[in-house]
């Protein structure tokens, strides 16, 4: 008899654990982290015997989420430790929000998103009022401190951001994409100062130069029409609310990447490891590789001015990250002689994903270098070599990790896009940088 889940048992579950949001007025971060350590080996372990394997996807009687769950109240606690509101949306986000808009949406049905048919508006509209309710009321029972923005709009952006991801067709777990964007969302909200500022007065011949390059990379093959048009807002996003410094990045990471592109295209060609469409990048490229960097220019303009530099970096890491990855892929395929995994060190053919070889990786660590020493100078007016080494580290850490995660996709049965892949790899070079840097300075 095929197993059979009971979903609404497991939904009620998942919607009650979120109570237990209520303990981050009381409990320190690591009495928070020791119970969701201990949660996520209960669920793994022992949930199942409690309540029966139906509360499993699986006929074992434990699945991914199951555990991912109590895995990512873990990983927000670790991150955000005694800033307890960014937690407790997150994981209200995670229990009623998402709770709710899969009761709600399975029971309902309806009209489907237009954007992803496996979803419903009843669904979403689910997540967006149960979510803000339970995120309000979990907000203002861990009395946060004052802020620039009413309590209200703060848990209304992350929970709309939150239902947003939710929607899409991104084929990570839900217990994953939620609370992290949920948390990340409040976090940086509860650090405004201001509304977010145009920095750079002086913007108008930057902005006629950024709608040169994008005409120019569209005549030189380097990206199509979409490509073209997503490269001059994020550009211009840069300009005003990051500075030409930021800019500069740009153009670093936009030059290194179209070179090692181009580099050797017939022979990557030959071998079928080429970019599609002769080398040109679309919007999806284009967002998910910079789409991090704006969002953060946007937030440095509106952060106190002590903090603003630390959002600037992460912006910068972001786009050293993304040099980084695109270089040695493009060079690794190119030129490197053994290829293998990432944790395994295992030989595998070129051109599979998630795999790395040393000379693609000491590439791109030379252009996480390049990038990273080229947005110092600009910001900074010195080669400060802490700041150097702290891009060059979350590069290379957020191009390893994404290199681990291309190994375990391309053995899944729905795998992760690949430009979604490319975005996390610029949110975890930033992430390094403003979970670390602010105890750091």
């Amino acid at each position: 008899m095929p197993h059979q889940t009971n979903e609404p048992l497991r939904k009620t579950l998942h919607i009650a654990i979120g109570f237990g949001a209520l303990l981050l007025r009381f409990l320190p971060w690591p009495w928070v982290a020791a119970v969701c350590a201990v949660a996520v080996f209960s669920n793994w372990f022992v949930l199942h015997r409690l309540v029966g394997v139906r509360v499993s996807r699986h006929e074992r009687g434990w699945d991914a989420g199951t555990v991912l769950y109590p895995a990512m109240v873990l990983l927000l606690a670790l991150v955000f430790r005694e800033e307890t509101v960014p937690i407790g949306v997150g994981w209200a986000a995670l229990a009623f929000g998402d709770g709710f808009a899969g009761l709600i949406g399975k029971s309902v049905g309806g009209p489907r998103l237009p954007w992803n048919r496996e979803k419903s508006w009843s669904g979403f509209a689910a997540f967006l009022a149960f979510g803000f309710v339970g995120a309000i009321f979990i907000a203002r029972w861990l009395t946060p401190q004052r802020s620039f923005l009413s309590l209200e709009v703060i848990v209304g952006g992350a929970v709309l951001v939150a239902a947003i991801v939710e929607s899409l067709r991104t084929n990570i777990d839900d217990n994953v994409t939620v609370p992290l964007s949920a948390a990340a969302v409040t976090w940086a909200l509860l650090h405004m100062h201001t509304l977010p500022i145009v920095i750079e007065h002086g913007a108008m011949p930057w902005l006629i130069a950024n709608g040169v390059l994008a005409i120019v990379g569209y005549l030189s093959r380097s990206v199509d029409v979409s490509g073209a048009s997503a490269g001059f807002i994020l550009g211009a996003i840069l300009i005003l609310f990051g500075g030409w410094p930021l800019y500069v990045v740009l153009l670093a990471f936009f030059i290194l990447g179209t070179a090692t592109t181009k580099l050797g295209y017939r022979v990557k060609a030959a071998r079928g490891l080429a970019q599609e469409k002769g080398g040109r990048r679309g919007f999806s490229h284009a967002f998910s590789n910079v789409g991090m960097a704006a969002i953060l220019a946007i937030c440095a303009s509106a952060a106190l001015p002590h903090f603003a530099i630390v959002w600037w970096m992460a912006a910068a890491a972001a786009l050293a990250t993304a040099a980084a990855d695109t270089t040695a892929s493009e060079v690794g395929q190119l030129l490197g002689r053994r290829t293998f995994l990432p944790l395994t060190f295992r030989p595998v053919p070129v051109g599979t994903e998630g795999a790395i070889s040393l000379e693609g990786t000491f590439a791109g660590i030379v252009a996480a270098a390049l990038v990273a020493a080229i947005a110092v100078r600009a910001h900074v007016g010195l080669f400060d070599i802490t700041w150097i080494a702290i891009l060059i580290l979350a590069a290379f850490l957020g191009s390893y990790l994404e290199s681990i995660a291309g190994s375990w996709n391309r053995r899944q049965e729905k795998p992760i896009p690949n430009g979604v892949l490319n975005f996390i790899n610029t949110m975890i070079g930033a992430g390094l940088v403003l979970a670390f840097v602010p105890r750091m300075v």
